[in-house]
């Protein structure tokens, strides 16, 4: 089976200059957005240099492409 299918929300950081790092695979959606909730919790903790990111939830396309 796909890994697609067993995970099929991922995880997306998105920098201000337009750099996007996949940094997980999830189940459902609420396990997904819970991982935004810690990070941007990590994020605020941190220097400035973290400001300039953002976190996503996107859910995986059959074709292995995410979509918000």
């Amino acid at each position: 089976m796909n890994g697609s299918n067993l995970h099929p929300w991922q995880v997306i950081r998105q920098e201000k200059n337009g750099s996007r790092y996949r940094i997980g695979r999830c189940a459902t959606r609420s396990e997904a957005q819970r991982l935004v909730e810690r990070l941007r919790a990590g994020a605020a903790a941190s220097p400035p240099a973290h400001l300039d990111v953002d976190y996503l939830v996107e859910r995986v396309e059959a074709g292995g492409r995410g979509r918000r």
